[in-house]
């Protein structure tokens, strides 16, 4: 028969296949992707006895095939020769050495006739549906099509085949949720590392690849699964490895990667920002580089930079602001051109009243005269204000400066930066003929606060608590919108907090309201609910095709999503298309009535619980 000799220039690799038939050599030229096409002189030698290669039977087949492409003849050893000429046209040394892939052929089905791969599309034809595009999903392209295609037009041995049957029959059977299976292009990465050029988004997606496979290494229903995969990885790859070999040198690159790139969810590069700069600024100069690598690795870069957002920032601020607000203050006349306030004078704003309310009206008011741009002073001895948290960009803090003169706080009548919340009501007191014991007296109650308004604290701390509660919507599938309110503190505790708290509500709602109308009363207490979660980068079993579910998912500003489908996958690939990779989590019932009725209850019930 035939023998064909491909050459990986990338991955220094060769392989050999002989005893091809004609339309199996065919087949496989036109499936194949090369840039340097040789045929050997023995082809010339055809049982016709003449040197026009083709023309009378035998080879005509293969001499149409190469007739219409650029190549060249060679002889000699065909492994020999061909090495050492890509070794010429790539400028590698001679010394490179490539390394052998080549599986026997031995006990390996004949290759599909070239008529048959036409007749069932597995090679481009016209007016030829493709039997892969019939058979596999609309979002299965790439190189699960293309290894697909290779294993029906070259059949694997028996047992390849076997471990590929077994893998796909323990597939359908697991309830876990399953890697999301990145797939890379060995050559373009093999390219890449060699050059130099890998940037972080290649090794993250590295890093998923050696994680699924630790992932299926430590889940016990994977693990079969994942040593069934090293035969047909070896007949795809040519290279043998023992399975604990894979798995521990796939720890050791996911610890290295892990300890250079910066993964998502780290948050010690956010971008600087400053109240007197636009965060355009900030975006534009350090979103293309912070991100990219631990801050370890680059601390002084980091450092160096922060130290020229500060200096930026406060170059505007004493320099630049002042020059504007001053020039404001001595063009604008008191009151604007609408009769807008544009100049005001506040002494001890919002005092005569209870002192948390007041603090929080006055800071109210505060945030309005900023929005409007409004120039004045504020004086103030409600100290709970500097606590909240105030929408202002405009707004600064000063302070009455003082000294210490003979033991005795005097004033200097100048206006410093910062926050003061000490006052000379003492002093005050005794010049104004206060009796001296009432003055100790306060002065020891006072002390006894440490100097804080500890009941003023505590209630602005409540306000805030109140002012920073936020609504959270589950939207659900029919576009009705539930609302929910959660305070800040709560919503700031671990997604997995969340998840429990959700399998609780939903395993309550299910065991009092549906399975007491669905199910008989008797076996009520033995009914099992089975939730399974789907990490970021995970995609559920395949053994929920077809089934009725409902799902919840997390969306990342933690809202709740709570639908049914009988398509889990393909409404979970529709959510991450618009959301990201978000997780969620998912219960199978029996039926689509049953999924539409705990569909509902859900949307009606989870506010109450929560």
């Amino acid at each position: 028969g035939y023998c064909i000799v491909h050459i990986l220039e990338t991955m220094k690799t060769y392989s050999e296949e002989d005893g091809l038939t004609e339309e199996a050599i065919v087949t496989k030229l036109r499936t194949c992707r090369y840039h340097h096409l040789f045929l050997h002189a023995s082809l010339r030698n055809n049982a016709s006895g003449t040197c026009r290669w083709g023309e009378f039977g035998e080879g005509g087949l293969l001499w149409g095939e190469c007739r219409g492409r650029p190549f060249e003849w060679f002889d000699g050893n065909p492994v020999a020769h061909l090495l050492s000429k890509v070794r010429e046209l790539y400028g590698l040394d001679q010394e490179v050495s490539f390394r052998n892939v080549s599986v026997s052929s031995e006990k390996r089905p004949r290759p599909l006739h070239l008529g048959t791969a036409t007749q069932i599309g597995a090679l481009p034809t016209e007016g030829i549906p493709s039997l892969l595009k019939v058979l596999f999903p609309s979002n299965c392209t790439g190189l699960p099509v293309l290894y697909v295609r290779d294993l029906l037009l070259n059949p694997p041995s028996f047992e390849i085949a076997s471990a590929i049957q077994a893998t796909c029959k323990h597939m359908s059977n697991v309830t876990c949720s399953i890697p999301d299976f990145t797939c890379l292009s060995s050559a373009k990465l093999v390219k890449l590392l060699e050059s130099k050029e890998v940037n972080h988004i290649e090794f993250c997606r590295i890093k998923n690849v050696v994680d699924e496979i630790l992932q299926m290494y430590q889940n016990p229903e994977l693990h079969h699964i994942l040593q069934l995969l090293l035969k047909p990885t070896w007949l795809a790859t040519g290279l043998s490895i023992e399975f604990e070999s894979l798995v521990n040198e796939c720890g050791w690159i996911s610890d290295k990667i892990g300890e250079t790139i910066s993964l998502d969810g780290e948050k010690d590069q956010k971008l600087n920002s400053s109240t007197v700069i636009p965060s355009d600024f900030f975006e534009a100069m350090e979103s293309p580089w912070k991100g990219r690598v631990k801050r370890i690795h680059a601390e002084e870069a980091f450092a160096a930079v922060e130290k020229a957002a500060d200096d930026l920032s406060r170059v505007v601020t004493e320099d630049f602001l002042p020059i504007v607000a001053r020039v404001k203050a001595t063009t604008a006349p008191l009151g604007g051109p609408k009769g807008e306030i544009s100049c005001v004078l506040v002494d001890e704003i919002c005092r005569g009243t209870e002192t948390a309310k007041g603090t929080c009206i006055a800071g109210s008011i505060i945030e309005n005269l900023d929005e409007i741009g409004c120039l004045g002073i504020v004086s103030t001895h409600l100290h709970g204000i500097f606590s909240l948290s105030l929408d202002t960009k405009n707004t600064v803090f000063k302070a009455m400066g003082t000294e210490e003169i003979d033991g005795e706080t005097k004033t200097t009548w100048k206006l410093i930066d910062g926050i003061c919340k000490e006052s000379l009501a003492f002093e005050t007191a005794r010049a104004e003929g206060i009796p001296e014991n009432i003055i100790e007296r306060a002065q020891e109650l006072y002390s006894s606060l440490n100097g804080k308004d500890a009941y003023l604290e505590k209630d602005v701390r409540k306000v805030n608590q109140e002012v920073e509660s936020e609504p959270i919507f589950n939207e659900i599938t029919n576009g009705i919108k539930i609302t929910s309110v959660h305070s800040r503190s709560k919503r700031e505790t671990g997604m997995e907090k969340l998840q429990k708290e959700v399998v609780s509500a939903i395993t309550k709602i299910y065991q009092e309201k549906l399975i007491d109308h669905f199910m008989p009363s008797e076996i009520l207490q033995t009914a099992e609910i089975n939730f399974v979660t789907v990490a970021s980068r995970e995609q559920p079993p395949p053994s929920t095709i077809g089934a009725s579910s409902v799902y919840v998912l997390f969306q990342p500003d933690k809202k709740l999503y709570v639908g049914q489908t009988d398509d889990l996958e393909g409404r979970v690939r529709a959510h991450r298309a618009k959301e990201g990779n978000v997780s969620f989590l998912y219960i199978i019932v029996p039926g689509k009535s049953i999924a539409c009725q705990l569909e509902t209850l859900l949307i009606n019930q989870l506010p109450h619980e929560g």
